[in-house]
């Protein structure tokens, strides 16, 4: 339980007594259900953001940003900033018996199957198609094909918070395609340290294209390197 403080003076914090956080005897509970919707919390709020600035604030944040790379803040749950070693957010995806990542950055959809067309002459193992996304003609790929993947099962019993058979759709400056994946698992965030060494027992195709190793739930998951994938599908198909 914590009392807020207000200009030196204690404030009346009785969402932290008899409210929510409290013991929740409060009677207006039964009306407003939340603290966070009664008109006392609601005043005490603002008073709190309409309060005046310490005399040292501007000055001590002036100092943090003024010493701290961009590239580097990472905001606390107290609400300082502080340095943060380099870290990386990536999609976590599934095929075959392979877990795999790419840059967040690169994805721009995930989206339910949908009907593919052949591309005579065109379509292989590699280009499977093309495919209507959103009314955009998108050319689909096998992305298992590029990395030499067995079609094999990674788990027997996936978590059920996953979604499974999804088209993702990724893009960089210049190109966008399409790949289908056998699950997808999120978003998640990694430290750079965090990479280890491929291992010498995948393929030797997923090894080219594999900048380092992500232990993330008791799976090893291949961080992709997406510049070469970008420039292999420019390269084979275009």
């Amino acid at each position: 339980m914590q009392t807020v403080i207000n200009n030196g003076q204690a404030v009346n914090d009785c969402w932290n007594k008899i409210g929510v956080e409290g013991d929740r005897t409060c009677p207006e509970l039964k009306t407003v259900i939340h603290c966070r919707n009664c008109p006392v919390y609601s005043t005490v709020g603002r008073s709190l953001l309409e309060r005046e600035t310490p005399l040292d604030y501007l000055q001590e944040w002036t100092n943090i940003l003024a010493n701290t790379p961009l590239d580097n803040l990472e905001s606390q749950t107290n609400g300082a900033i502080v340095r943060s070693a380099e870290t990386i957010s990536v999609m976590i995806f599934r095929l075959g018996g392979e877990w795999l990542a790419l840059p967040v950055r690169l994805l721009q959809e995930v989206t339910n199957p949908c009907v593919m067309h052949t591309l005579p002459h065109r379509s292989n193992e590699l280009l499977l198609g093309l495919v209507n996304i959103r009314g955009e003609i998108l050319m689909c790929i096998s992305l298992g094909s590029l990395l030499d993947l067995e079609n094999t099962t990674a788990l027997s019993h996936p978590p059920s918070s996953f979604v499974s058979k999804r088209m993702v759709v990724v893009a960089n400056e210049q190109d966008r395609w399409v790949f289908t994946v056998d699950e997808v698992a999120g978003v998640h965030r990694f430290q750079l340290s965090e990479l280890q060494a491929t291992p010498v027992v995948i393929s030797k195709a997923t090894e080219a294209y594999t900048k380092g190793v992500i232990s993330w739930r008791g799976q090893k998951v291949n961080y992709l390197d997406s510049d070469l994938l970008f420039y292999t599908l420019n390269r084979r198909i275009l």
